[in-house]
């Protein structure tokens, strides 16, 4: 087989400088398809791991050590497939989709990954713009599911999102509605806009929380630990709950080590926890992982036009620094590595 590019992250100690290579392809498993890479998203998240976050738990997945090629997402067409793929998947085929935390990420010009977290990428969809979509909406959707809203009961629940102009918050705002929640958005005035069309019902600043005591059945924080508190107020009582993706779990683990981190998530948690009206039902800090239930909800959403993240930056896997630069930034858009 052909070589492959690859962007390798030196790590912290190097000033999170890039090394493009080339490297070795390799056969698919048998449950596996390889994909040649058409869009490669980078998330906030391959920011920080670029700096080191993550560096004690992600070492339990064997990936933690640098040099790395990052990226969990990524769009593009089937190269070669594995044994028991062959069903599901031709050759040439137009997919996206996701992989775990690894060393061997999607920043790269052919990647790996499971057939079970591909999806087949609609013809009437740019294909590379649907790289930006499988990590922030799985993330999005494993953190409705663990505040208890899902498909089959969000019908007329209030539900507040805040970090509802990020790529989780816009998502939801997105997703959730067609679900028949009815969805109140916090962000700044400047998104005001972009949140409405994206499916809120109101928009409001997170300076107006304290006065929405009470008032969501549930709440979605995807913007900063430190409104937490806050949030968990704004449940009514009996309410389904409250999830974040913004919790200090990690972090812990890299500050304190492995007892100190596990015991002062323990007592963050705890002290949380407590703060939840009485009869709420759910409580939950949420890492990402690759779901087949969210792939598969993201495709049907995909098909019927529902989902679409904007794109601030398209650069060359080789201009690598600029795509960091960008989301590092703090800039308007999502930003994607084209092979």
């Amino acid at each position: 087989m052909s070589k492959r590019l690859v962007a390798m992250c030196l790590g912290p100690k190097a000033g999170c400088a890039f090394d493009i290579r080339e490297v070795p392809r390799r056969r698919p498993a048998p449950d596996e398809v390889e994909i040649a890479v058409e869009a490669a998203s980078v998330n906030p998240i391959d920011v920080h791991r670029a700096d080191g976050y993550g560096r004690r738990l992600l070492s339990l997945l064997g990936a933690s050590r640098f040099p790395m090629v990052l990226g969990n997402d990524f769009a593009g067409t089937i190269a070669t497939i594995g044994r028991d793929s062959a069903p599901t998947f031709a050759v040439g085929e137009r997919v996206y989709g996701v992989k775990p935390a690894s060393r061997d990420g999607s920043h790269t010009s052919y990647v790996i990954a499971k057939a079970a977290h591909v999806r087949r990428a609609p013809a009437s969809r740019d294909l590379q713009e649907l790289a930006a979509l499988p990590y922030c909406f799985v993330t999005m959707w494993l953190a409705a599911a663990a505040a208890g809203v899902i498909p089959q009961n969000a019908a007329g629940k209030k539900v507040l999102v805040h970090g509802a102009a990020g790529g989780l918050g816009r998502l939801a705002l997105q997703a959730l509605p067609a679900w028949g929640a009815r969805l109140t958005a916090i962000a700044k005035s400047s998104d005001r806009s972009a949140c409405l069309a994206a499916g809120a019902v109101e928009v409001v600043d997170r300076h107006q929380l304290a006065q929405m005591r009470g008032a969501f059945d549930a709440t979605l924080n995807f913007a900063t630990w430190d409104d937490e508190p806050a949030l968990l107020a704004c449940l009514r009582e009996g309410a389904l709950g409250h999830a974040t993706t913004v919790h200090p779990l990690v972090q812990n683990f890299d500050d304190k080590g492995w007892v100190g981190g596990a015991l002062r998530t323990l007592r963050q948690k705890r002290e949380m926890r407590a703060r939840v009206p009485k009869e709420a039902h759910h409580y939950a800090w949420v890492l990402f992982r690759p779901d087949t239930a969210a792939l598969t909800e993201m495709a049907r959403l995909v098909e019927l036009g529902r989902l679409s993240l904007p794109i601030g930056i398209r650069a060359p896997l080789r201009q690598v620094d600029a795509a960091f630069h960008h989301v590092r930034s703090h800039l308007a858009g999502r930003a994607l590595l084209i092979p």
